[in-house]
């Protein structure tokens, strides 16, 4: 991932683009990145990508009122990246102004103006570029909306570079350098790609036939330093025309997260009976070994060397080294392979983990045979090597009693 800064304009682009991009490449993975992902029973999960449109619709809402301080943390809070973000605001009147009265505005100026106020939100025009880099950008957003693009087919190198190149940029303007770093035009219309994931224009509903508009609001955004004092009028108008593409994508977006988790769930189900009976054989077979002894929970272990004598509670933290493994061999996380023992709370982690490693002191070693009801049980995390119904084996190693 690229490295976080801190500038207060010009980087929204770059970094809720950059976000958005790379988690929705993102490959699912096994729970080897920590021990907590392992052991631990909670884990969190991303919110839907659909839901982000809706938030996108309220920071659009935000400049009716011309707040731009309060855009920016709707947006911010919309791409799950900490950098402020500024949305440039129009300048304060010298004395107060009469109310501007609503207008009527067609359909063509509302699209138009969702490309203006894309680009303003965006802060594109603090990045000092062009009128061909504009174009550019404004060519890839049009991509975008086309679907000409699947952001999946990235290759990640290339889009890391060119979001590198906008990054230097506006690195740059920040420090207010004589010299500006190029941006190329290739990656300039990726990133202009990207930010229809960014903004959520999809989601809402537009497309191919809405692209001209957009892209030509876009250039006139990416141009304005300020936004247009004449927007504040056409707000109301603005307001009436998205409001019913939010509340149909919110209710697309819960329909689809529902059937969905119904389909996870379902197959889920289906995968954890075969699994716990699979884990069920294997527990049984474990008789054949006088050294594996039970637990009235359900929990079997086999102790190698039992320490000292002094045994951890389940109140206490423990330093440990450990491997874990499915029964069928799969390797889903190692301490020793990541070449430090992990430190955890007995009362954090899955059930039988925990009550494993109060059968032996200090120093000992023990192996540990969970069922899937003292694991993770049916609902696993998402994506990882362990699923639902397994059994899991640990063998550990209590390094102290902390």
């Amino acid at each position: 991932m690229l490295k976080k800064i801190h500038l207060p304009t010009g980087t929204a682009i770059l970094l809720a683009a950059a976000t958005l991009f790379f988690a929705a490449c993102a490959q699912p993975t096994a729970d080897v990145s920590a021990p907590a992902e392992v052991v631990v029973i909670a884990d969190t999960e991303p919110a839907p990508a659909a839901v982000e449109a809706v938030e996108a619709v309220e920071a659009i809402e935000a400049v009716e009122a011309v707040e731009a301080e309060a855009a920016a943390e709707v947006v911010a809070a919309q791409t799950a990246v900490t950098e402020p973000l500024t949305v440039p605001a129009v300048a304060a009147p010298v004395v107060a102004a009469a109310p501007v009265a609503a207008v009527e505005v067609s359909e063509a100026e509302l699209i138009e103006m969702l490309g203006y106020l894309t680009a303003q939100s965006g802060g594109v025009a603090t990045l000092k570029l062009d009128a061909a880099g504009i174009a550019a950008m404004a060519g890839g957003l049009q991509k975008g909306l086309a679907g000409e693009v699947n952001v999946q087919d990235f290759p990640q190198e290339a889009m890391q570079a060119a979001f590198g190149q906008a990054q230097a940029r506006a690195e740059a303007v920040q420090a207010e350098a004589a010299e500006l770093p190029a941006i190329t035009p290739d990656a300039l219309d990726k990133i202009g790609m990207v930010m229809v994931l960014q903004s959520g224009l999809a989601q809402l509903g537009f497309g191919a036939d809405d692209a001209e508009l957009i892209a030509k609001g876009f250039i006139a955004g990416a141009l304005a330093t300020a936004m247009d004092p004449a927007m504040e009028a056409k707000m109301p108008a603005f307001q009436a025309f998205i409001q019913p593409r939010a509340e149909a994508a919110q209710a697309q977006a819960q329909a689809a997260q529902a059937a969905a988790q119904a389909a996870a769930e379902q197959a889920g189900a289906a995968l954890a009976v075969e699994n716990i009976a699979a884990g069920e054989a294997f527990i049984a077979g474990l008789s054949a070994d006088a050294a594996v002894q039970s637990s009235e929970s359900g929990l079997h272990y086999k102790v190698l060397e039992p320490g000292s004598d002094v045994k951890p509670t389940m109140t206490d933290k423990v330093l440990v080294h450990y491997k874990g493994t499915l029964i069928d061999g799969t390797q889903f996380d190692s301490s020793y392979d990541r070449g430090e023992p992990a430190e955890f709370p007995l009362n954090g982690v899955v059930k039988g983990f925990g009550e494993g490693l109060t059968k032996v002191g200090a120093g000992g070693k023990i192996v540990l045979y969970i069922p899937s009801e003292l694991g993770y049980g049916n609902t696993p995390r998402p994506g990882g090597a362990i699923k639902p119904g397994d059994t899991l084996i640990f063998e550990c190693e209590l390094v102290e009693i902390r």
